[in-house]
Parts: structure tokens; sequence; C-alpha cells
């Protein structure tokens, strides 16, 4: 159940995949079911709602939309690349909602059952930038190399710079506890703002978030 949260993040949009896994082992009441993932599942797993979590979804949103056209993308198949390594800013978080929305896994990640549905090594974090001024993320199908390159560029998300001095000024006094109620009401509305609106009006989003998708062969 979802009731606890905010109706808001209940109007956005589901991702929608199948689970060969599940599928084979037992777990879904019909064969080939397609799964929901919902942003609020999205927030059960990473704990929180903010910008780079909304960014991450809406990154592996529009890159499977992408690739997967007129089909229904399958979890287990996707490889996806940072560029960034785990400990840099916020890459290993936007990397745990890869995994988990994809099943592209490090190398912690399930070995498979013979030759099938591994998610070892499917999520790789590599060094070299290909865009300084952008978060920059591949996307690749494995059935047949079909890719996606993201680009996020969190810095133009709009939010004005008056909303973002209040929100640090009123952040100290949260983490601190020193924050009045009402305070702590405006701090959550601002936050909560820009999420909400990243993720349901998508303002400028051509503007801060580009998709380059290439044909490929397995």
């Amino acid at each position: 159940m979802n009731d606890s949260f905010k109706d808001s993040l209940k109007q956005v949009r589901p991702i929608k995949l199948r689970e060969p896994l599940a599928d084979t082992l037992g777990a879904l009441q019909e064969d080939g079911a397609v799964l929901e993932y919902s942003f609020i599942d999205t927030v059960k797993m990473a704990g929180h709602a903010c910008p780079t979590v909304a960014g991450a979804y809406l990154c592996c949103q529009e890159a499977l939309d992408k690739l997967y056209t007129g089909e229904t993308p399958v979890r287990g198949e996707i490889s996806v690349t940072v560029y960034g390594e785990p400990d840099e800013g916020v890459y290993g978080v936007m990397g745990q909602v890869f995994s988990f929305l994809t099943g592209a896994a490090p190398a912690s990640g399930f070995r498979g059952l013979g030759p099938k549905f591994k998610r070892k090594d499917l999520l790789r974090f590599v060094s070299p930038k290909i865009d300084p001024e952008a978060m920059c993320f591949k996307f690749r199908r494995v059935d047949n190399g079909a890719t996606a390159v993201v680009r996020f560029y969190p810095e133009r998300i709009p939010f004005s710079q008056e909303k973002a001095k209040r929100l640090g000024e009123l952040m100290t006094d949260v983490i601190w506890e020193a924050a009045k109620e009402e305070e702590r009401k405006e701090f959550q509305r601002l936050w909560m703002g820009k999420v909400e609106s990243m993720l349901l009006e998508r303002k400028d989003i051509d503007g801060w978030l580009k998709l380059e998708v290439q044909e490929g062969v397995k």
C-alpha cells in the first residue's frame, strides 16, 4: 500500500517491465506478466525523494522508452554504464536507482542460472567523462546492442535562485532540528516542489535531459 505517500507522487508514470527470472521461478501469477515499477517504489528503495532520485528515474524511463519503442522493456537484459565513480558525487545513488529498475547489477550481483539471467557486471562505473557539463549514462539492450546515451544536466533544471537560497537556509535549521514547524513545512514544500516539477511538469526537460540513440547488433 502507498497510502502514506503524497498523492502527487502517485501520479508519476510508472516504468513497465517484463521480468523473465521471476517468471521462470514461478513468482508471477501469469506467464509473461508485465510488472510496474513506480516512482514510489523507487522512493522506498532509496529511502527518500530528491532531485537526484527523480533524475535517475527519468533518465531510466526516457532511455527505456527510446530503446523499446512499441515493446515492453525486459528487466535483466539491460546493461548500464555510469560515467563516474560510485563514490563520486551522487553517481552511486543514481546507480542504485538504475540497478533497482533495470536489474543491472555490479560485481556483487546475481550470477545467473546456467547461461541465463545473469545480472552481475551489467552495471559498470567508469572514470572517463564524455561531457564535462553533464552526468552521462549509457543504457544498452543486451539482446540487440541498441544503446541510448543519456546526458543529465542538474544545474539546468528550472529552479529560481531565490528558492535555491531559501532552501539552503532552511535545510541547515531542519537538519540541526532548529527549524520551527512552519519553517519545516516550507522546506518540504520547496524540496518536493522541485521534485514534482521534474516528474510531473517536466518543465524544459529537453534542456536538462538529452538522449542519443544508436542502433546496434549483438
